[in-house]
């Protein structure tokens, strides 16, 4: 089944369409963009020059002010550094206005950004440093002993600027961007120049630096704008890290297009983000379903008045119809949008316009997006409702990965990319996700989708989270597992559980082992470790 996403958005959004030629593949594309993310920027700086850009807990910094400051760095990296257009710098920091600054101006003097995990040990950066060839690392001074020290000397890096406490060989970031830059730095770039690598979290062997261009990530703004309505008067809380695509493309970069402000959160905190929201007058944001899960079972849940919050974007995880229903009850009026992305896309892959009439489905295409099921093994396009892999086409899926012609071959056909993931859509045009490939579970031939079973089990009032993990057998092959996080202060049993899902569904899809545990194993960016949780329970 093939589905067009320009012929299902709205007529405002899809006069803003044409067609050009991006990284050798012919894609939709919008008329009027900024040519690269600096444009970008200065065009918003020029337009709200004293609008705050940034909040960080006390501190607000304003477009003028962040201009300001990203020339100053630009400045510094190119008179102390020597770097140059297409050369590496890595950063690594917990989420802050330095990491923006960081990032833009390193964009300003054309260098490609490598956002580095902040949770990654010393050989985990070693290799992403080494592969990537990094010239320049600034990083919170924090993770320089434990993580940097060690393997300093086998590192290409050639400058390391440290934001607080300083640390022999390195010098201080706070000081190249307070110097003020004796003008402004320009560039000149080509909207295909690489912008970002942003590895991939190497679940099969090692990591993957899916690169990001100007093209790539001005699309991402636009999109999320128009798809989602953003304008110069929100403000978006930012929950997840910057060093992962969600925060990155769809909510910093697309509120900087907007004229936006970002509340910047350190890290999620149910409670500081249910406070910050009402506090700073939080208009949107984007993340994982546990995090709106987290907040409405928290005791502050309903102490502030949040009716101002109008978009709760969710993804990386499926959500229940009854989860729905309880963050409407919360928050009425809130639009709730289901989100699919991949760093491969720089983010959006499908949006839905509504996910309170249908929340089954991750949406359309989005609006620039063409999408596909074919079956993975011959690449043949399949019918209407017939579940297979989802390739998807458009301006913001990467030219490759960074020197991996083979990875590249791998997941890449014609501009197509193959994502890896299991689904089927409707006549529509409606995508639903099924499940992983990797993450569906083969029972003795009969196929089960985790999210299916998930969805079940979460209708459960006493269950709070819970994942499906199928794990090794000798006479299946492979049985069912369920990891469930209970409400608190519930009695909750194991063959409750079977039973909710025995009594809702075929009988070989009720979960062999049932383990309770407190939190489910997570990444940075709040997406459950499946691999974490594939043993049998004792």
């Amino acid at each position: 089944m093939y589905v067009d996403g320009t012929k299902l958005w709205p007529k405002e959004i899809t006069d803003k369409i044409t067609k050009q030629i991006v990284h050798g593949r012919e894609n939709y594309v919008y008329k009027d963009r900024p040519n690269d993310l600096n444009e970008l920027f200065r065009n918003t700086v020029a337009k709200y020059p004293d609008k705050v850009a940034l909040i960080f807990e006390d501190r607000e910094v304003t477009y003028r002010e962040l201009d300001r400051l990203v020339n100053n760095l630009a400045a510094a990296l190119i008179n102390d550094a020597g770097i140059k257009k297409g050369d590496r710098v890595g950063l690594l920091f917990k989420n802050c206005i330095e990491v923006v600054i960081g990032m833009f101006g390193a964009l300003r003097v054309g260098a490609i950004v490598l956002p580095l995990n902040n949770k990654l040990k010393s050989e985990e950066l070693k290799f992403q440093l080494v592969d990537s060839e990094t010239r320049v690392l600034i990083s919170e001074s924090e993770y320089y002993d434990p993580t940097i020290a060690p393997i300093r000397d086998e590192l290409p890096c050639q400058h390391y600027y440290l934001l607080g406490d300083p640390k022999p060989g390195t010098k201080p970031f706070e000081a190249l961007i307070e110097k003020d830059a004796a003008q402004d730095v320009f560039v000149p770039m080509h909207e295909e120049d690489i912008a970002w690598i942003v590895y991939t979290s190497g679940t099969t062997g090692l990591p993957k630096g899916s690169m990001s261009s100007h093209i790539n990530g001005v699309h991402s703004a636009m999109t999320y704008t128009f798809g989602y309505g953003v304008t110069p008067e929100d403000r978006g809380i930012i929950a997840v890290p910057l060093f992962h695509v969600t925060g990155l493309f769809a909510q910093l970069i697309t509120l900087m297009y907007a004229g936006g402000s970002s509340v910047i959160m350190p890290k999620m905190d149910a409670a500081d983000m249910i406070r910050l929201i009402a506090e700073k007058h939080c208009t949107h944001t984007l993340s994982v379903p546990t995090v709106y899960i987290m907040m409405m079972n928290h005791p502050d849940a309903k102490k502030y008045d949040l009716s101002h919050f109008r978009i709760g974007a969710f993804g990386g995880a499926a959500i229940s119809p009854e989860t729905i229903r309880q963050i409407q009850e919360w928050i009425p009026g809130i639009e709730l949008h289901n989100t699919y992305g991949l760093t491969e896309v720089s983010s959006p892959g499908t949006m839905t316009p509504d996910s309170s009439k249908n929340s089954a489905t991750i949406g359309w295409p989005q609006p620039l997006s063409e999408a596909k099921i074919v079956d993975p093994e011959t690449g043949e396009e399949l019918p209407a409702n017939v579940e297979g892999e989802l390739w998807l086409k458009s301006p913001n899926v990467t030219p490759g990965y960074w020197r991996n012609e083979e990875a590249t071959a791998k997941a890449l056909t014609d501009g197509w990319l193959h994502t890896g993931d299991v689904a089927s859509i409707d006549e529509a045009g409606f995508v639903y996700i099924k499940d992983r490939i990797k993450d569906m579970i083969n029972r003795g031939g009969e196929k089960i989708f985790s999210v299916e079973v998930e969805n079940v089990l979460y209708t459960n009032p006493k269950i709070l989270e819970v994942a499906i993990v199928g794990v090794p057998d000798e006479k299946y092959g492979e049985l069912t597992k369920a990891v469930v996080v209970p409400k608190e202060g519930v009695d909750l049993t194991e063959q409750e559980v079977k039973d909710w899902v025995m009594d809702r569904m075929a009988k070989f899809k009720t979960p062999t082992y049932v383990e309770f545990v407190k939190e489910l194993p997570r990444n940075p960016n709040g997406k459950v470790m499946k691999k974490e949780l594939r043993y049998v329970p004792k």
